[in-house]
């Protein structure tokens, strides 16, 4: 008897101490949304952690945990994420809104094709030679109210000057003062302090700037703390471009030159024109031909590894060079969402394509062999280290905003990304890029919780980046429902556009 006593003692101080437990247990934190069971694609450390779920609180990412595993959260929300997948939403770099044009269909278009952050590459006008509109007060505007919540659409994550051209390619207008349009190293010192008060993030550069004129631009610009971007100026070797702060080349073009014997002829040439040396950039036929046909291996190896270490990064937009490519191709024209272009838009991109499709089938097929060419050089800058950045043009000619990205990713497979990589291009390197790591680029505890739902793995096949089932940006989920209407409004607003007086 005396011994069942003493287990019956122990037995009931082990349940009281185990109700004690029970009883200051700490309630479960109440958070905004919970994404369950779902597998998480996560760029930024390469994993992908099946039977998850994601917790968001305040527009951030609170845990990712098992799934059902943890009590420690009560959401208001919850998504069933079984048999989906959880990437990061898509930041396009390089984009274009074109303001004053109105901002809802791009906006409307990025969002429902998950692109959750664009890098603006024209986000300025001429103001102080009498523009009045498409000036940066009106994107800093447009980005205060996507960030409020009051319209849908992606953060703009980065905002650019106007794009800055030498006197080869521009006029100075009667009366303005002549800095704008940069012909001494003096003036392009004072051109990026002007830029830089206007609040730009970056400069963007035109080829036809000069070497000393690019330098000294891109220096004075360092001084004050921001940077420069875009084209390549003609005389200036990609190699040389980080030392006068440029980060990132745009374009499968400049490139093109440095990995081909024809590089230093065509630099030649084409700078003596920026100097006003020349009448004329070297021909177009001789640039397409000669810049494939004298594809040096040694030397574009030489050229990606130098790249790769001064940490200079590629947006190689391979979209627009497939309009050169494609322009005559009638399947490619007849792209069904084409349907949600403004109508003056559309009308304009249909004489651009028709100006290309009237080229000589010799041009024709050198623009097809250019476009080619173009990945593949793509492919050596990924293997040599240089970092690729997913980016469109958007607006331009055939880049119709948001489903563009999705088959920028699809050719950056065809140029020999693997499918994890190419997600990269468009979260986690755009996010070191905008040195937002803390922010952006992946899927872990702090991030912000701009998400995308897919119905299927696009690691399976980059193209199943447009399954999306949800997307969730700026602390808002939009379901398939949202999306769809984002998709039918955009669509209504193309067809009611009419040019502008």
């Amino acid at each position: 008897m005396q011994g069942w006593w003493r287990a019956s003692l122990v037995a009931a101080v082990l349940a009281g101490l185990a109700s004690c437990q029970t009883m200051i247990a700490p309630a479960p934190r109440t958070v905004a949304l919970a994404i369950e069971d779902v597998t998480v694609i996560d760029p930024e450390s390469r994993r992908v952690l099946v039977h998850r779920s994601v917790y968001v609180d305040g527009g951030r990412i609170v845990a990712v945990a098992p799934a059902r595993a943890r009590k420690d959260y009560a959401a208001r929300r919850t998504v069933d994420g079984g048999g989906r997948y959880l990437i990061p939403g898509l930041l396009d770099m390089h984009s274009h809104l074109f303001l004053p044009d109105p901002g809802a269909p791009t906006l409307n278009l990025m969002l429902a094709n998950g692109v959750t952050g664009i890098r603006e590459m024209s986000g300025d006008c001429w103001e102080v030679a009498g523009a009045r509109s498409g000036c940066i007060g009106e994107f800093k505007a447009l980005q205060a109210k996507i960030k409020a919540g009051e319209i849908p659409g992606p953060d703009l994550v980065s905002i650019a000057s106007p794009m800055v051209m030498g006197p080869a390619s521009a006029q100075v207008p009667k009366g303005v003062d002549s800095f704008i349009v940069p012909r001494t190293p003096e003036e392009a010192r004072r051109l990026a302090r002007y830029l830089k008060s206007r609040g730009a993030d970056l400069i963007k550069t035109h080829d036809s700037l000069t070497l000393p004129v690019f330098a000294a631009l891109g220096d004075e610009a360092g001084r004050l703390g921001f940077e420069t971007a875009g084209h390549v100026p003609f005389g200036v070797a990609v190699t040389a471009l980080a030392r006068h702060n440029f980060r990132s080349i745009e374009h499968a073009r400049d490139l093109l030159y440095d990995c081909s014997r024809y590089g230093a002829e065509f630099r030649r040439s084409a700078g003596a024109f920026a100097e006003g040396k020349a009448a004329k950039r070297p021909e177009e036929g001789t640039r397409l031909a000669r810049t494939v046909n004298e594809f040096d291996p040694d030397l574009c190896r030489s050229t990606l590894t130098a790249l790769a270490g001064n940490g200079t990064f590629y947006v190689p937009t391979h979209v627009t060079r497939e309009m050169d490519a494609r322009a005559a191709d009638a399947a490619y024209r007849s792209d069904a969402t084409r349907k949600y272009v403004p109508r003056p838009r559309d009308a304009e991109w249909d004489r651009d394509l028709d100006r290309t499709a009237k080229s000589s089938a010799d041009m024709a097929r050198l623009y097809q062999a250019f476009f080619r060419h173009g990945l593949k050089i793509t492919g050596l800058a990924h293997q040599a280290g240089v970092p690729i950045m997913a980016g469109t043009d958007a607006n331009d000619t055939m880049i119709v905003p948001g489903f563009s990205l999705h088959r920028e990713l699809r050719l950056l497979a065809e140029a020999g990304l693997a499918p994890m990589e190419i997600l990269r291009a468009a979260t986690t390197v755009p996010a070191a890029y905008l040195r937002r790591e803390a922010d952006l680029g992946g899927i872990s505890p702090g991030k912000e919780a701009d998400l995308l739902l897919l119905g299927r793995n696009p690691l399976d096949d980059i193209g199943n980046s447009a399954s999306i089932v949800a997307v969730m940006a700026n602390g808002r989920l939009y379901d398939r429902r949202a999306l769809d209407a984002l998709l039918v409004e955009a669509e209504r607003l193309a067809r009611s556009a009419r040019p502008a007086p």
